[in-house]
Order: structure tokens, then sequence, then C-alpha cells
């Protein structure tokens, strides 16, 4: 069984995850800002971090992941296609969004890239299976462990991301989230924003999940 802390982050409050297993392995998803708190946090854990990932590489979702990365040694991972928003200020909207000053690109050496449904594992627990689900940016992505998942800024409670920054692209989304609508059985989802959510409420109470027919 996992072991889930959210951290809310930064002036956008981005959702920071530290998931970790039974021996105190972890990961860090989305390190978006704060990164004091965050190693704090890993600190009073005792946790031993193994990567940092990323659901998608817009710049309040890394913010922290240079400060962390040089703190901790480990490595971090994004999709191939989002790669290119990582290492740039302006592609990862970091200057759109007024953290231009703030940006710091971290290091290339250690970044690893993964796709469509790769396995990212890093102990018999600590594994996760990635899900492309494009529309918010081009390499946004889910990471499914079992009934668990982490959706970045695809899918929220009651609402999904938006569309409309550079790379998003809304048919992308609508088969995005038409792919986690399809998903059998039921998920809890942790999403880049906000509280968590279930793929049955989003089904039963949402029409992204289920959009209606014309």
């Amino acid at each position: 069984m996992l072991n889930i802390t959210q951290l809310p982050v930064g002036e956008l409050e981005a959702n920071c995850f530290l998931v970790s297993d039974d021996e105190k392995n972890a990961v860090i998803i989305d390190p978006g800002a704060e990164s004091a708190r965050i190693l704090d946090e890993i600190r009073q854990q005792a946790l031993k971090p193994q990567a940092i990932l990323l659901t998608h590489a817009h710049f309040d979702h890394f913010g922290a992941a240079a400060d962390v990365m040089e703190e901790t040694g480990v490595p971090l991972y994004v999709h191939e296609l989002d790669k290119p928003l990582v290492i740039s200020a302006e592609y990862s909207l970091a200057v759109y969004l007024g953290y231009g000053a703030e940006y710091q690109c971290p290091d290339e050496s250690i970044i690893r890239t993964f796709a469509e449904g790769d396995e990212l594992k890093f102990s018999e627990e600590l594994t996760f299976t990635v899900m492309h689900t494009p529309g918010h940016s081009p390499g946004s992505c889910c990471f499914r462990h079992g009934d668990i998942l982490f959706s970045g800024d695809t899918l929220f409670r009651d609402g999904v991301g938006r569309v409309d920054f550079p790379g998003g692209n809304i048919r992308d989304m609508r088969a995005s989230l038409a792919r986690l609508g399809a998903i059998e059985g039921d998920c809890t989802v942790y999403c880049g924003h906000y509280g968590s959510t279930t793929l049955e409420h989003e089904r039963t109470f949402g029409h992204y999940l289920n959009p209606p027919k014309r």
C-alpha cells in the first residue's frame, strides 16, 4: 500500500505529492514551488527519494524541481513531448505566469523521458504505469498504480485542465478524458489542483467523462 502526502504549493496551489512505500522509498510528483517545505516534509518522514515525476511541464508543477534535484540527487522524469518545456522559461509558461525571474532549468544530465505505456518502477510497490493524456499540454500524463491515478491537470474534481495554453488541444483533451472514462472499475484520482476525486464521481456527477450524445 502506498502512502500519499499532498502538499498544495505556490501561489497557484499546484499539488505536489510525496508517494512512498513501506520501506520509505519515495517519488516526488510535481514539485511546483516551495522547495524548502517539500524537502522538510521529506526529512520529517525520513523518506528516501528515488525520482521526481512530472505529470506535465508547466512551471507551476516543476518550479522547485531544480532545488530538489540538487539536494537529493534524484533524476527528473517527464514525457518526451514535454521535455522542451522543462528546459525553457518561455515554453514552460514561467514567463507567462510572471515567474521568469524564478525559473531554474533542472539539470539536463539527469532528465529522463518516458512514453505511453512505460512502467516506472522504483521498488516492488512503488511502480506506476504511464498513461499519455495530451490536451492540457502535448506531454500531459497520468500515472496509474492499481486503483490510484495521479491525473495532473487532465482531470480535476468536477472539472478539467485548460486547453488554451500553447500546445493545448481540445480534441486531444476530449480523447484523453474519454480514455479515462473508459477505465474499468473505479480509481481514486489525485488531481494537479484542488482536492481528490474518483472516476465514479466524475462519471456520475460530471459530464466531462460522459459527454452528451448528439
